[in-house]
């Protein structure tokens, strides 16, 4: 017999919070270590905003655990979840998951726009997670990396965006001004603009006209990127857009630095996305790397034009 609608709804969230409920006491026991070995962290994305805003385990979902560690403590991380069992993941940046998959812990040691990450670190905000002391982003931080996140990282809009937005400004005071000025000083206005647009067209939001006003395109090259980001940047994903996006939104000096990081990356980045390959054999790992960038760009770029072209 088939399930009714308001059954199918409940079983999805029973099924939603056990999974979140169980994500966050394997996450406890981590934290739990890195509070006793000194090791300071940032609870990013998901793992901030469920507790934070939602309240409820089951009224969003999670696909990993974002934290914000300090490089110099990368050495004792690596120590902590290997002892607690998980395993490294072959990735850009370090990552580890649980034995059983339950879990993927995803860290990083940077925000991409931020010249000065320790700026973030002085902001952010201590609460309780089920009695353990924990940390996240202030409010005004917090609002700017979701949205900018969403647009220029991850490419597309999430059904869960634009509700962690809304109750965002509504449950947290935020600094509207500081929040413009930033956004203007990063060069980050019209990621912002379109993201907070966004998440205003499906949600009712509480974001100041002036706001909008203040982040608005003034000459052509932000009308240019406006113009791209609505194309791009929507609820239907381009698979690897963001590599784009993070590059045609950077000032034109940057960009180049970007490109050469990409194509030329460090010792670090290769290790920790091809393994122990890129030690025992650094040369082939680096023209694998740019022949397989080459390639996926040019499909990158034939999923953008077909993107363009339609109505």
């Amino acid at each position: 017999m088939r399930a009714s609608a308001p059954n199918a709804l409940i079983e999805a969230y029973s099924q939603v919070s056990l999974a979140n409920h169980r994500s966050f006491e394997k996450l406890a026991v981590v934290l739990t270590q890195f509070r006793a070995r000194g090791i300071d962290f940032l609870l990013l994305k998901g793992a901030d905003i469920l507790p934070r805003l939602y309240g409820v385990w089951g009224a969003r979902s999670l696909t990993d655990i974002d934290l914000l560690v300090r490089e110099k403590d990368l050495p004792a991380v690596d120590r902590v979840v290997r002892e607690l069992g998980y395993l490294p993941d072959i990735d850009g940046n370090p990552a580890y998951h649980h034995p059983d998959h339950s879990l993927l812990l995803d860290l990083v040691t940077e925000i991409w726009y931020e010249d000065d990450t320790e700026e973030i670190w002085r902001r952010a905000v201590q609460r309780d997670l089920a009695g353990l002391p924990v940390r996240g982003m202030g409010a005004d931080d917090l609002l700017t990396y979701l949205t900018v996140y969403s647009v220029l990282h991850r490419g597309y809009f999430v059904p869960s965006f634009p509700k962690d937005v809304a109750l965002l400004v509504r449950r947290e005071p935020l600094n509207w001004g500081f929040i413009v000025d930033e956004a203007i000083r990063r060069n980050l206005k019209i990621p912002l603009h379109h993201g907070l647009s966004y998440a205003a067209g499906h949600e009712s939001i509480p974001i100041p006209d002036h706001v909008f006003a203040s982040l608005a395109p003034t000459h052509g090259s932000e009308k240019a990127l406006q113009f791209v980001l609505r194309k791009l940047v929507t609820d239907e994903a381009v698979r690897d857009v963001g590599h784009f996006l993070l590059l045609v939104s950077l000032p034109a000096g940057k960009s180049w630095r970007r490109v050469r990081q990409a194509l030329w990356p460090s010792p670090t980045f290769l290790r920790w996305r091809y393994g122990e390959e890129s030690e025992t054999k650094p040369h082939r790992t680096r023209l694998f790397r740019a022949v397989r960038l080459s390639w996926k760009s040019l499909i990158l770029l034939g999923q953008i034009l077909k993107r363009f072209l339609r109505r």
